[in-house]
């Protein structure tokens, strides 16, 4: 089930790059969802994902009251290094280190990777599909969301060509 919720979220997220709202057209994604051959659980489930991106950012910004010029170093936890992929703890390293996203906003991609995870490894495709969901959906800031996914742009540029 893991593999079809990451293809309806990374569905989901095309809408969202297209600017549709979720919310006032759910209906109608939901019927191309359907279309698709996903199931009503599925398709909930990844929903519902979605709707609770923002719950953690508060919880994460308490947590890491960090001055914006600290050196603060990531440590992964024992679960985050079974259940994440190098590639993609390489690739949210890179993003922190090259100040494209907060600390917070990397806690907040990790929180939600591990809820998605279950007990499947998130590869490198499925946490920029996370990342992505969680910068867009769940991010106020504009000039965060636009760093991102320019970032994100250049990043499969390099990676097709």
């Amino acid at each position: 089930m893991y593999q079809r919720v990451m293809a309806i979220i990374g569905i989901i997220s095309d809408y969202l790059a297209d600017e549709i709202d979720l919310f006032e057209q759910e209906e109608e994604i939901v019927d191309d969802l359907v279309s698709l051959g996903f199931d009503f659980p599925e398709i909930e489930t990844a929903f519902g994902w979605i709707a609770n991106l923002s719950q953690g950012k508060e919880l994460n910004l308490n947590l890491l009251d960090l001055e914006p010029e600290s050196d603060f170093q990531r440590h992964f936890s024992f679960e985050e290094r079974q259940l994440l992929s190098t590639e993609a703890r390489s690739w949210l390293s890179k993003l922190r280190q090259m100040d494209i996203v907060d600390q917070v906003a990397v806690e907040d991609i990790f929180d939600q990777a591990m809820v998605l995870a279950g007990m499947n490894i998130i590869g490198l495709e499925d946490i920029k599909v996370i990342a992505t969901m969680v910068i867009v959906v769940g991010r106020l800031d504009p000039t965060v969301r636009e760093r991102f996914l320019d970032f994100l742009d250049n990043d499969q540029e390099i990676v097709f060509h």
